[in-house]
């Protein structure tokens, strides 16, 4: 984790809810929210709370079967779950960055997108501590857009420490 980096622990699947509703809560268009965790570390859990955090009326879940699901809300959020994408080209033909002048873009599995999503993107990593409920939840921003909405994000969440 860089300088820019928070670092978050959450202690049940309502915390990190509760954690992707403050990111929610300062989501604007053209945000871009990369979550990374492996399977069951609560990527679906934030997407939803951030969804919620946006004044989405639909509950998001993993859209693992359709790819793309659109919440509409204060922002609209794109939802997109890229787990069973294989490569640059899949994602290139979702055209997922034209949804950034109507949204923001939230997405699982961004490591199998091979580098065809925006660049300037807030990275969220989830790790499970495998014997307990315990997640620790790192937000690293990777460009100016994503920097500032961690720092609403930072302003929001009093607990976050710098890393």
């Amino acid at each position: 984790m860089g300088d820019d980096s928070f670092l978050i622990v959450s202690n049940s699947k309502n915390r990190t809810e509760a954690i992707g509703r403050e990111v929610g809560a300062v989501l604007s268009v053209g945000d871009v929210v990369l979550l990374y965790g492996e399977m069951g570390a609560g990527k679906t859990c934030m997407a939803r709370g951030i969804a919620i955090g946006a004044d989405s009326e639909v509950s998001a879940r993993s859209p693992t079967f359709i790819i793309v699901a659109e919440y509409p809300g204060r922002v609209r959020v794109f939802h997109c779950d890229l787990y069973r994408i294989a490569g640059a080209a899949e994602v290139i033909d979702l055209a997922l960055e034209e949804s950034l002048d109507r949204g923001a873009l939230v997405v699982e599995w961004p490591e199998n997108a091979e580098g065809a999503l925006p660049e300037d993107a807030l990275e969220i990593r989830i790790e499970p501590d495998h014997s307990s409920e315990q997640r620790s939840i790192s937000m690293s921003p990777t460009g100016p857009k994503s920097r500032s909405l961690l720092d609403a994000i930072a302003r929001r969440l009093p607990a976050a420490v710098k890393a």
